[in-house]
């Protein structure tokens, strides 16, 4: 059976998480695994405050004392809400738990390598933000892991994904990507599918491309009439930030590619202030996922 990874770092709303993970992963026939980890080497060696250790101060010690408190109350809370969850919610979704000390990419690594076919649910809020200092040196998780990513707000219990967009800067892994995310979001239903493209100048040879890349993508849906938008102007945050407020899709797709359109807007420095922004889930893939 197929799998969903809950990766958790801290208590924050973990409730509205895992009854999250528990709604996707039911509509998804997919079985669901939750995981609490921290990676206290990292912590202790104050590189999430980008600190050296001459520099700790108070708020450094508090932060890690908090860390580590929620560390030893995860497992006890973990057990409370899925145990409210099934009490309110009696279907029957396979899942499991674990809390553990370990580096988290290297967990997904070797959960990859066992289970293959993957998809990595985690909060669209960093539990490190909210540490003094506020700044992220973690790897981030969406350039490094070889599985699709779904980010998810931590502010709402159930997710439904009916309508879409995705956001394309025109690849050929687009086609494979936009399938796969199809048979992953549908559930036996039909998606209100939406491929957005933005790029500086649209010139003839660009709007050539753009009509050649729209049939490709009704070619390889053939039972899908998406609707395609083509965006133009110098600002895409500004453009897709415009979009989603017209169209307010459920869900934001995009490929993550060396210079793809998830790299022109979800720049590593930018990446958790845009998805919080948006305030919406974002399924990510990676060009290798793909091959």
């Amino acid at each position: 059976m197929k799998t969903n990874v809950l990766l958790l770092d801290t208590l924050r709303n973990m409730e509205n998480l895992i009854y999250s993970a528990f709604s996707i992963s039911g509509q998804q026939n997919r079985k669901l695994r939750i995981v609490y980890i921290e990676d206290f080497n990292w912590v202790t060696g104050a590189n999430y405050l980008g600190v050296t250790p001459p520099n700790l101060g108070t708020g450094m010690q508090y932060a890690e004392t908090q860390i580590k408190a929620d560390y030893e109350r995860a497992e006890k809370e973990i057990k409370r809400i899925t145990s409210q969850y099934l009490l309110h919610n009696p279907r029957n979704i396979p899942f499991e738990y674990e809390v553990r000390e370990y580096n988290r990419l290297e967990y997904v690594d070797e959960l990859i390598e066992q289970e293959k076919d993957v998809v990595l649910m985690m909060s669209n809020y960093s539990s490190i933000s909210e540490s003094p200092g506020g700044i992220i040196n973690y790897p981030n998780i969406l350039d490094k892991v070889a599985c699709p990513v779904l980010v998810i707000p931590d502010d709402r219990q159930y997710l439904r994904f009916n309508k879409v967009l995705y956001a394309t800067a025109m690849h050929s892994e687009d086609l494979d990507a936009i399938k796969s995310m199809v048979e992953l979001l549908a559930c036996g239903s039909r998606l209100d599918l939406h491929v957005f493209h933005h790029c500086n100048n649209v010139d003839f040879d660009h709007r050539l491309k753009w009509v050649g890349f729209q049939t490709l993508v009704k070619n390889s849906l053939p039972e899908y009439t998406p609707e395609f938008y083509l965006s133009k102007g110098k600002d895409v945050e500004e453009s897709i930030e415009a979009y989603v407020k017209m169209e307010n899709p459920d869900v934001i797709v995009a490929l993550k590619e060396r210079k793809g359109f998830f790299e022109d807007i979800f720049s590593s420095s930018h990446t958790h202030e845009l998805i919080r922004h948006f305030n919406k889930p974002v399924l990510v893939y990676h060009e290798d996922n793909l091959k």
